[in-house]
């Protein structure tokens, strides 16, 4: 597993078969945090060779707002040629509907992006795409 420090964010990187799970953690709220993990994120996912991501986010104690989910799905638009598939787990459940935000933002950008509330949908989505339940 590979780990970067930052003062305001840590990043942990591990390769599972086709797939590179990482794990956000910190406790610092800001867009320019965000923006700096999901960029790292791209370059480890660009050298990698690996086109499905997992990206497990840290608790957050606020949302984004949906001005700044549209700035980083804009800035995510210029990068999507790095991944065929990106599952995001959200563990705060009340933020849910703030992340789901994010995916419809990412979605109309062409970004194949899911968010999910637990790592069990979010790894099925990844393997077999779509679940059953409608």
């Amino acid at each position: 597993m590979k780990t970067s420090e930052h003062p305001d964010y840590t990043l942990a990187c591990r390769k599972q078969g086709d797939t590179l799970y990482f794990q956000v953690s910190g406790d610092v709220d800001s867009q320019t945090v965000r923006i700096a993990y999901w960029q790292e994120i791209v370059a480890i996912t660009r050298t990698s060779g690996l086109r499905k991501l997992l990206v497990i986010d840290r608790k957050k104690h606020k949302p984004a707002t949906p001005l700044e989910l549209a700035e980083l799905a804009g800035i995510m638009h210029g990068h999507l040629d790095v991944a065929d598939k990106v599952a995001v787990v959200e563990p705060t459940p009340e933020f849910i509907p703030a992340v789901e935000h994010a995916e419809i933002e990412a979605l109309e950008r062409g970004i194949n992006v899911r968010v999910f509330g637990n790592l069990h949908d979010a790894e099925r989505w990844l393997m077999y795409g779509l679940s059953e339940q409608a």
